[in-house]
């Protein structure tokens, strides 16, 4: 997010990571007194033996942040918005600056902060992974009951899903679609899976991406179709797309550009009555509730998990899968060539 204040001082910051009181109850049992303790670093250490993994996670969030800023020559620091939901946030004063030079100012910062949050993530899927597996058994088993849903997923879709690494507030894990550089997965019905307190929900992709063909189209309808719309330069720059070759052959990450995007960003364009009607028709063959968002043209499905046993909490997950997937189909099949030519 990119905001600027009435002092000329424009700020950059990232998505919240998670709750850490969230965390550190899911994970190690452990509820702190004063949610806001971890907001002064000086209490990191008193808290190190009981949470381990998360004070490591912090650590490294900084670490990131602090490399990005030798890089970069800036100032990101890790903040805590109401004490618990920590973040990466740096700043510049912008007094002065013409538009241009504020442009590429952001474009600086919106660069370093994108490369300081993918080293953490990169950390926390790794390192990180490995210490919550050595310092709690309720971790271990999370990630057998997450890698169990994978495996279903993947069979059902061919799609490939990666765990969320930052946590909403109220979601316990959350399993999410990806896209390789080598192609676009054909079933995409189910992109999005999150165990919240009482609750699994999943979602399809958003079908105004039905048609994309590839990286940079799919980018680039999510640039211009309002996955990450808001009007921001930056967020060209924080989505990539990787068409051109290096000198060795490889292919390179670049960000997607404006240009791109209104060329290669051409949205199909859904009938809601469709996905309502579609929606209905997969709900009764089988027996699930599948609706659309109220917002966005995305089917969702979601059931209670009280009293449910893991293994019931998989076979319910991969019988609305099925249902999903069988209704990205349908809705392909109906909607293939359309697309929106004003975009």
């Amino acid at each position: 997010m990119v905001y600027e204040v009435k002092d000329d001082v424009i700020y950059v910051h990232s998505n919240f990571f998670y709750d850490v009181d969230d965390v550190a109850s899911e994970e190690y049992g452990f509820h702190f007194r004063d949610v806001n303790a971890l907001q002064d670093r000086k209490n990191w250490n008193s808290y190190r033996k009981e949470v381990p993994g998360l004070i490591a996670e912090l650590e490294a969030a900084e670490r990131a942040a602090n490399e990005a800023n030798a890089k970069y020559g800036i100032s990101i620091a890790l903040k805590f918005s109401l004490g618990h939901y920590p973040y990466l946030e740096t700043s510049f004063n912008a007094k002065g600056m013409s538009e241009s030079e504020k442009l590429q100012e952001i474009k600086r910062h919106a660069r370093a902060m994108y490369e300081a949050w993918g080293c953490w993530r990169e950390w926390a899927s790794t390192e990180g992974r490995e210490i919550y597996v050595k310092t709690t058994k309720r971790r271990q088993s999370q990630i057998k009951f997450i890698d169990a849903v994978d495996s279903r997923l993947n069979k059902i879709t061919k799609s490939w899903y990666s765990e969320v690494m930052f946590k909403k507030p109220g979601v316990r894990w959350a399993l999410v679609g990806w896209v390789r550089i080598e192609s676009l997965p054909e079933n995409r019905g189910v992109w999005l899976v999150e165990e919240r307190k009482d609750s699994i929900v999943i979602f399809s992709d958003n079908f105004e991406t039905i048609n994309a063909r590839n990286e940079l189209e799919y980018n680039s309808i999510k640039v211009m179709g309002g996955f990450t719309a808001g009007g921001y330069e930056e967020q060209f720059n924080m989505l990539l797309t990787r068409d051109e070759i290096d000198e060795h052959g490889m292919k390179i990450s670049k960000p997607i550009t404006p240009q791109e995007a209104m060329k290669y960003g051409r949205k199909t364009i859904i009938s809601p009555q469709l996905l309502k009607d579609v929606a209905k028709q997969i709900s009764k063959e089988f027996k699930v509730d599948i609706r659309v968002m109220k917002d966005k043209p995305v089917l969702m499905t979601e059931f209670k998990t009280k009293g449910l046993k893991k293994n019931e909490k998989i076979d319910e997950i991969e019988r609305r899968a099925k249902a999903l997937a069988e209704a990205w189909n349908r809705v392909k099949g109906l909607a293939k060539g359309t697309v929106d030519t004003e975009a």
